[in-house]
């Protein structure tokens, strides 16, 4: 019964911390402002980081200190395209904190991995994405995400990590014993509509919490991921595109037969 008790303890102050970490999220988009102008950078929202240092990395693991306003940071390309690094950064006494996001920005081409800037130490503890969704950018509900948790560059095993999203989902994950994480992203978008435009990004955020001694370590990972393209894409026109090409080949066998016998 104790052992019980310690336990139910243990996972409701981790759900604790996890509530009161750093992370980030899409900041409103201000009036005037219609979202399409490349040049004008990203808006993003520190939610829970008064004090924190904030750096944007480049794909070439440039680091450039970046400013915020009421917890919102805007943010620019480095001069080349792929994947920033957006993180924040907080020590406080014994309690280390970090928040990270990857966004993907435009300019000449960086001619860089962006495995390299995922594997780039950042922070003392890190779940990096093993890999970052490839596939035209974008993570899909329904499929599976593949991260690593590592803490000052080494994998951690069976460590718990809380992922919760802006639709109100809510599970935990464990590392197996190379530190490696598979999180199923949830089906959890309430309205699907036709086409890719008409359904927008929600975010998943990724939370884990280690202890060193008399240190706590805690890092946060936020990315968006949308509805995944089998919800919305017809069917009906893959049919009609595969009737009509066996209907036009028996047509042209046909006609070769007819040929044939006259």
């Amino acid at each position: 019964m104790g052992i019980w008790i310690g336990a139910t303890f243990a996972v409701a102050l981790f759900s604790f911390t996890a509530q009161a970490a750093m992370l980030w999220s899409p900041a409103p988009v201000e009036k005037g402002h219609g979202g399409h102008d490349r040049s004008a950078g990203k808006s993003y929202l520190l939610e829970d980081g008064e004090g924190a240092d904030i750096h944007l990395i480049s794909p070439k693991l440039q680091s450039k200190e970046i400013s915020a306003t009421s917890g919102r940071v805007s943010v620019k390309a480095m001069g080349m395209d792929n994947y920033h690094a957006l993180v924040a950064i907080r020590n406080i006494d014994h309690r280390h904190e970090s928040a990270m996001r990857y966004v993907y920005m435009f300019g000449k081409p960086s001619k860089a991995s962006p495995s390299d800037l995922m594997r780039h130490e950042k922070a003392a503890l890190e779940i990096e994405p093993a890999p970052y969704a490839r596939e035209h950018w974008r993570y899909h509900s329904g499929t599976d995400a593949q991260f690593i948790v590592r803490f000052k560059g080494e994998a951690l095993a069976d460590t718990d990590v809380i992922m919760t999203t802006s639709n109100g989902s809510s599970t935990t994950f464990t590392s197996d014993i190379e530190g490696r994480l598979t999180v199923p992203l949830p089906e959890d978008f309430s309205e699907i509509k036709q086409g890719r435009r008409a359904n927008h990004a929600s975010d998943f955020v990724l939370i884990t919490e280690y202890r060193d001694g008399a240190d706590s370590f805690i890092s946060s990972l936020t990315s968006e991921y949308h509805v995944n393209p089998k919800h919305w894409q017809s069917t009906s026109l893959g049919i009609a595109v595969i009737g009509g090409g066996l209907l036009l080949g028996g047509l042209i066998t046909w006609r070769s037969r007819r040929r044939k016998e006259k």
